[in-house]
């Protein structure tokens, strides 16, 4: 069976990943995707993501969040799913009746948390405040209520023990006003847009320069294993594109990937770059990049290098990779994106496209925005315009997940040993 793979990550106030809300689905047929029969959709989320994929692949050990329809809570399927790890997901156009009260109550016995979606406070509804005795998490889309309503919400519902969850989180400035009102949980983009906060140095993993050191010290290095070293960590391809345009080497042409820079400078000036970075960040590194934005970039940057093999750009492939690589790299600088890009020696193509040219390189990484956002007809749309199949689409993003789950995993290890 084939599985279409998208999630979306919830984070807390210290934009730390607590959860992922799951939003693939399975099927070869285009129209599957169509989600008008709710009650399908739900069981082949939940399936699919706990037998046919395994769910620690996809949550890696996090609870994961999935809508429940109003006839799917009336049955025993949700009890065929560990309690630890899901949390039902009850939608915003179900009517809050009696029935559903007592499917939540049974479930809550058993361990489950109760999320509400799209929260509407119903006053005249009986059984508006029964079933919050049972809820655990409140999500409200910020972009739907003003902070008047958002403060009614607060009050009125203060005297029962919810963790409250904003949605539709787009800007820093969203970020930190939500905050500052009292939300918990965080779903929506808001760190691949962040606020000017103040410019700083990109933290590494150690074990990044000891390996990229290792490589240059052999008597014949090779250019493709030293491209690799530094292309799995977006810091290091940020410092070693901001080489580049440090007075003594202005005059080099702009560069289309990692390995045509490694060219261009040498092997010899590299290996000074990366001992001086290397003393630099292990003495002074004091901040922590997101995970999760690692995460993002490395499945962005393999998926763009997927795509671009698959529609017959081979030359071009490691170009696409960097610009998947450097998508998120105005979270990672808390600075704005043309700012960070101008900064950089790239070619114009890739420049344009992180900028939002519509241009091959900038398509293939909308179609990245989609699928994490499980926008189902515009990817089948994107599909078409670039001849490629769904099904080729959707292999290409869960294998990039998994190849970026391995290389998380590897760092994680090293750090741990080291």
């Amino acid at each position: 069976m084939e599985v279409y793979v998208a999630r979306q990550p919830i984070l807390n106030t210290n934009q730390e990943v607590m959860a992922y809300e799951l939003l693939y689905r399975g099927g070869k047929e285009q129209n599957s995707y169509s989600f008008t029969d709710g009650d399908f959709a739900t069981s082949e989320v939940v399936t699919n993501s706990f037998y046919n994929m395994g769910v620690e692949r996809i949550s890696e050990g996090k609870s994961c969040f999935v809508n429940f329809t109003a006839n799917l809570l009336k049955s025993q399927f949700p009890f065929c799913f560990p309690p630890e790890t899901l949390v039902i997901e009850i939608l915003e156009n179900i009517e809050i009746t009696d029935e559903l009260v007592v499917s939540c109550k049974a479930l809550k016995e058993k361990g489950y948390r109760i999320a509400l979606d799209d929260y509407v406070l119903y006053e005249d509804n009986p059984y508006t405040y029964e079933l919050l005795k049972y809820t655990d998490i409140v999500k409200i889309d910020v972009l739907q209520h003003s902070r008047q309503q958002e403060v009614y919400l607060f009050d009125q519902l203060k005297h029962f023990n919810l963790t409250w969850l904003a949605e539709k989180v787009e800007t820093y400035e969203q970020f930190q006003t939500c905050k500052a009102l009292g939300y918990e949980l965080f779903q929506g983009y808001f760190f691949s847009k962040p606020h000017i906060v103040t410019a700083h140095d990109v933290p590494m993993y150690p074990f990044q320069h000891y390996q990229l050191i290792e490589e240059l010290s052999k008597q014949e290095p090779e250019v493709h294993k030293i491209a690799e070293k530094i292309e799995m960590d977006v810091s290091l391809s940020y410092k070693f594109l901001r080489l580049i345009n440090t007075v003594a080497y202005r005059r080099l042409e702009p560069v289309k990937s990692i390995q045509q820079a490694i060219v261009l400078l040498g092997f010899t000036e590299i290996k000074k770059w990366a001992y001086v970075i290397a003393m630099k960040d292990i003495k002074s590194s004091n901040a922590d990049v997101s995970s999760e934005v690692m995460k993002i970039s490395l499945t962005r940057a393999k998926f763009s290098e997927n795509v671009a093999l698959e529609m017959g750009e081979k030359k071009e492939a490691s170009s696409y990779f960097l610009t998947g690589m450097l998508s998120l790299i105005d979270a990672v600088m808390q600075q704005p994106i043309a700012t960070v890009v101008n900064d950089l020696p790239l070619h114009d193509d890739i420049k344009g496209a992180l900028l939002g040219e519509r241009n091959a390189y900038r398509l293939v990484l909308d179609l990245c925005h989609l699928i994490e956002n499980a926008q189902w007809e515009e990817i089948e749309r994107t599909a078409i315009n670039l001849g490629l199949s769904m099904e080729k689409l959707f292999d290409h993003y869960h294998s990039s997940m998994l190849w970026c789950q391995t290389m998380m995993a590897t760092y994680d290890k090293q750090r741990t040993t080291d």
